[in-house]
């Protein structure tokens, strides 16, 4: 049989508190476990009452009170209590009525258990499993689809304040090798996008800071006073304590993340660390925002790129040039004022050809020498040129009529293959400055302005020396014609004499027959100078079927006692783009067909009918005569210049009509060639045909 428990021994020796009080909490009894707990002496207990002194709030032990008096068991119930030294603990306590032998109330028995340690330790891990809670969803976000990406950094904000306590939070980005650091700062709400708050130069701001340094910085104090360049874009009277870290992506720092409160001492090494978690999610975000954006800009690039070239080809002036890519650097370089200057080298000036903004007038009216201003430096260098306050630039010339402003301007150099042609200026409103992808877009629409440029100027060369020449060859067929005419005269007029006998009167009428045909060949040559100077400007409609009729209604005139017969199969209206030399392409042709025929009669086919090649709309004219035909081995040749169809001396002529009919086809965008009048026998005819675009136009 067992020996009997002593129960006070037990109750002296368990490791559990025990305590009996009344309902009114005064301390009847306590085991030295409880008065180690408490780290009150057992004489303390005695004077001690639960309810006031002992248990953190009354209302707990008058709940308990009342459960107990209810009957209801209380088992593992918590409650906090208060120790000695003044600290807060956790107990978990089993209590019930304590009744004497006969069942009278004696008091409230109470087992006391602090579980501090084992809260502590529950706290703990719910806090940690908070925290990566809450580190999962700002993963999420950075990582989440593009529309949601844009509105990430006020969404991570709102994260974080579960974790962190700040006043204002804000993120620094700067571009690689950028010189800029732009200022986000996430709305209060979220779900919104960020807003910039500005951009700042990269030296002296915290990003450079944490680049020499790639660890969190922590001011405990006065943090608003610190020559951050960051600070200049917020409150920083409002500043006192900041912590900033790090945004590192592929081992380059992209930025920092920094929290900022109003109270002094308010951050330390742990909320560091956290901070420096969320920051590589967060740099992860803008990595992804960066390079998206990135593409989304390329693809605009591209866009405007395309859309300017296209442009310029349509643009006659070089005003219109300047417009085009004036309008479409705005949509991928945003700016506010742009200027054009075009440098005569020569006169050591930059004159300004284009403006755009509040004072294009002003700009316009005040060119310069090459020596003075930030645009006469880039223009000297042939290097752009970043200026984040123009007017504090010494170089800066002053523009009468233009107030200072301070803008940021972004200078890049015209280059051509002669050097530098001029400057494209760009302006920005004060403290929002040009970045290194700004300059490198405006590269690309400089290089596109320099050769629509240096293509300007060489249309407007060539049109000049066109003119050059049309002058020059004038006077020079007039100045020959002239002396033909004259040399002509005093043949005829010796010719004329009766002292002349008939056999010189033979060598005078071949040397008019030379002189004559010197005269045609000037005339041919004249012709084809003009065909070689044609433009498809210059062309406009032309009725074919008109053009046809007239020319054969002249042939009879131009070979007077030949009879001609023509039989013309044409529509009533055709319509062709070309100009007036049209009509000499038939005339050629038709009155080679003549004089090439040896019999009496003439008979000519003249056929013209619509068809299409290649898908496009032309009109074919054939003529067919019944001469002597070309041989198969002279079709390759019969369009080269001084080819003659026959070597008669009856027959006049320079080897030059069909090489003009040949020139004016290539200018009218056809084609001409020759074929046998009936296939394999060309001893039967030739058959000469064209073939002119039609005109698309609404006639056609």
């Amino acid at each position: 049989m067992a020996p009997p428990i002593d129960r006070e021994v037990l109750l002296k020796t368990i490791s559990d508190g025990v305590v009996v009080s009344s309902k009114s909490g005064a301390v009847m009894f306590a085991n030295p476990a409880f008065s180690r707990i408490l780290g009150y002496s057992e004489q303390q207990l005695k004077n001690l009452n639960m309810a006031k002194d002992i248990v953190e709030r009354d209302l707990e032990w008058k709940a308990l009170v009342s459960l107990i008096e209810q009957g209801s068991p209380v088992n593992d119930y918590e409650l906090k209590y208060k120790k000695a030294d003044g600290t807060k603990a956790c107990a978990s306590i089993s209590a019930s009525n304590l009744r004497d032998d006969s069942g009278a109330f004696v008091g409230i028995a109470i087992v006391f258990r602090d579980i501090s340690t084992r809260k502590g330790i529950e706290c703990e891990l719910r806090d940690k499993a908070f925290r990566i809670d809450v580190v999962n969803k700002i993963a999420k976000i950075a990582t989440s689809e593009i529309d949601a990406r844009r509105k990430g950094l006020a969404n991570i904000a709102s994260e974080l304040r579960k974790l962190v306590n700040f006043d204002l939070l804000t993120v620094g980005v700067t571009e690689e090798n950028g010189r800029h650091v732009d200022v986000l700062l996430p709305e209060k709400e979220s779900g919104r996008e960020e807003q910039s708050l500005g951009t700042v130069p990269l030296e002296g701001s915290i990003v450079e800071k944490l680049r020499f340094a790639p660890t969190p910085m922590i001011v405990q104090k006065d943090a608003g006073r610190k020559q951050f360049n960051e600070l200049s874009l917020l409150d920083s009277s409002r500043i006192a304590s900041m912590v900033c870290v790090p945004l590192m992506s592929r081992g380059h720092i992209i930025g920092s993340l920094n929290i900022y409160h109003s109270k002094p001492g308010e951050y330390g090494i742990d909320t560091a660390d956290v901070l420096q978690v969320i920051a590589d999610h967060v740099a992860s975000l803008i990595d992804n925002i960066v390079l998206f954006s990135y593409l989304e800009k390329k693809i605009r690039l591209q866009e405007s790129l395309l859309k300017s070239g296209v442009e310029i080809q349509k643009a006659i002036s070089t005003q219109e040039i300047y417009a085009t890519i004036a309008q479409n650097l705005k949509e991928v370089v945003p700016h506010t004022d742009l200027s054009i200057y075009v440098v005569d080298w020569q006169k050591r000036m930059i004159y300004p050809v284009y403006a755009v903004g509040g004072y294009k007038d002003e700009v316009i009216a005040s060119p310069g020498p090459i020596e003075e201003g930030v645009v006469g430096s880039v223009a000297r260098s042939g290097t752009a040129e970043f200026t984040d306050d123009v007017d504090a630039d010494p170089r800066a010339a002053d523009i009468p009529g233009v107030p200072r402003e301070h803008q940021s301007m972004l200078a890049i150099p015209l280059i051509g293959h002669e050097g530098v042609l001029g400057v494209l200026e760009l302006y920005r409103p004060k403290g929002q400055v040009f970045t290194k992808s700004d300059l490198d877009i405006g590269q690309l629409f400089a290089q596109q302005t320099a050769v629509a440029l240096g293509n300007a100027n060489l249309v407007s060369k060539l049109q000049d020396v066109k003119k050059e020449i049309e002058l020059l060859n004038d006077l020079m067929f007039h100045d020959i014609n002239n002396y033909n005419f004259a040399v002509l005269n005093y043949i005829q007029m010796i010719s004329n004499s009766p002292e002349i006998s008939p056999h010189h009167k033979t060598y005078l009428e071949k040397s008019m027959h030379l002189v004559r045909q010197t005269a045609d060949l000037i005339e041919n040559v004249k012709k084809l100078t003009k065909i070689g100077v044609m433009t498809s400007e210059d062309f406009r409609p032309i009725d074919l079927t008109g053009v046809l009729r007239k020319v054969v209604s002249g042939l009879e005139n131009s070979f007077p006692g030949r009879q001609i017969s023509v039989s013309m199969d044409v529509p009533e209206t055709s319509t062709i783009r070309a100009n007036k030399l049209v009509d000499e392409l038939f005339v050629n042709l038709l009155s080679n067909s003549v004089k090439y025929d040896p019999h009496e009669e003439v008979e000519l086919d003249v056929v013209c009918r619509k068809t299409t090649e290649d898908g496009w709309p032309f009109w074919s004219i054939c003529i067919s005569d019944r001469g002597a035909g070309i041989p198969d081995h002279m079709k390759p040749q019969l369009f080269q210049k001084y080819v003659r169809l026959k070597p008669d001396p009856q027959v006049q002529g320079t080897g030059l009509g069909l090489s003009i009919c040949r020139a004016l086809t290539d200018k009218f965008g056809g084609r001409i060639w020759v074929e046998d009048r009936v296939h394999g026998k060309h001893e039967l005819g030739a058959r000469f045909c064209v073939m002119l675009p039609a005109d698309r136009g609404p006639e056609t």
